[in-house]
């Protein structure tokens, strides 16, 4: 029998990486008393690994103990150990006692999705296949999804009317402002009242005709009247998530290392009750990439209380603690961002795509996937 032994992690997914592509008939987990390890529990038992648990304190004679048990139990086996993760101390005594015995040990680099043996020393390298969902991903880390958005993919006709948004870009960055406006602001009956001010915006009054035209909304000579809530969700900025969830479809067919795709996701963190919505979604390389996408005007002060600052921090956030130590994040804005957001962003990790940009946002998602960092 072919088991790993592994420290859970609450930042790493190497070890479920790992077993998903070697396939062990067992994993055996050690983990603090602070740890829930049910979601990777849960994970590597539906794809039918073993996985068993055993608490252990930080003591390291206590860890040798243990893992001398575990290498008792485990004699007729071929035991492994997978040190990707896990508190330092309790990694380097795993690894000591496995190396002192002539035992087998590797590491998976969470960037580059490939597994490097430790003992033997003279063995290939492995690159991962990807093949971790991102229900399962999230679930390593004790995330909930609570409910997702439809897999629809725009029509020709809504493609049409996104690729005249993005080419007229320069033209109607205050209309776009405006009619993101209006769909906030309607009320239960889709509805929105405007007065003589927006009539004599011509850019504002062309866009709300194009989107007439995709059977989206109804213009009166007061107001506006909204086919249905879906209808104002997209004209709110859901259309730059549909694009984006459609070029990463597109993208996917040249890419296998993309396991997974998903828009609209609400997730829950463990047995918490505060929720967070995540725009786009994607699982490649085992890494999940979170996308932000914001039709909304930000402003142009340098300072971190900004939309677009609390953007580039929220993303920050939701990519370290629903993405462990290799998630990423990409914040794409219709609107220009200030080069204060920019130069945060850079400094956080978070890639960016904005205003002019958005012409070339195929490639642009291709190096958010492809890189590495």
């Amino acid at each position: 029998m072919n088991v790993h032994l592994a420290i859970y992690d609450t930042k790493s997914s190497g070890i479920a990486s790992a077993a998903l592509e070697l396939k062990p008939e067992k994993v055996i987990l050690l983990h603090g008393k602070r740890h829930d390890v049910e979601g990777i529990k849960s994970v590597l038992n539906s794809r039918g690994i073993v996985c068993r648990s055993h608490m252990v304190s930080f003591e390291p004679e206590q860890i040798r103990t243990v893992i001398q048990h575990i290498f008792d139990e485990n004699k007729d086996s071929n035991l492994v150990f997978n040190a990707s993760c896990g508190y330092r101390i309790m990694v380097l005594v795993a690894l000591q006692m496995f190396m002192d015995n002539g035992m087998e040990s590797f590491v998976v680099d969470k960037f580059t999705n490939t597994l490097h043996w430790l003992s033997p020393n003279d063995r290939d390298a492995i690159g991962l296949g990807s093949r971790l969902k991102i229900s399962e991903f999230l679930k390593l880390f004790s995330t909930q999804i609570l409910s997702k958005g439809s897999n629809f993919v725009e029509n020709h006709g809504r493609q049409e009317l996104t690729h005249w948004l993005i080419e007229k870009i320069d033209h109607f960055g205050s209309a776009l402002a405006s009619l993101n406006h209006i769909a906030m602001r309607a009320d239960l009956s889709l509805e929105f009242h405007f007065d003589k001010g927006y009539s004599r915006k011509s850019n504002l009054m062309e866009m709300l005709s194009r989107f007439q035209e995709q059977d989206l909304l109804k213009v009166f000579h007061n107001k506006v009247v909204f086919k249905d809530e879906a209808s104002r969700f997209y004209a709110n900025g859901g259309w730059l998530e549909d694009h984006v969830f459609m070029l990463l479809h597109e993208i996917q067919k040249n890419r296998s290392n993309i396991s997974d795709i998903a828009k609209g996701l609400e997730v829950v963190r463990a047995k918490g009750t505060v929720k967070n919505e995540i725009d786009v979604i994607a699982m490649a390389n085992n890494r999940l990439h979170i996308i932000e996408c914001k039709t909304r005007r930000f402003t142009k002060r340098n300072n971190d209380n900004t939309p677009g600052s609390e953007a580039v921090y929220r993303l920050d956030s939701l990519k370290e603690s629903l993405g462990g130590s290799s998630g990423k994040a990409m914040l794409v804005s219709y609107q220009k961002l200030s080069r204060y957001t920019l130069e945060r962003a850079q400094d956080m990790g978070v890639y960016c795509c904005s205003h002019n940009q958005l012409k070339n946002l195929k490639e642009h998602l291709y190096r958010f996937i492809d890189s590495e960092d």
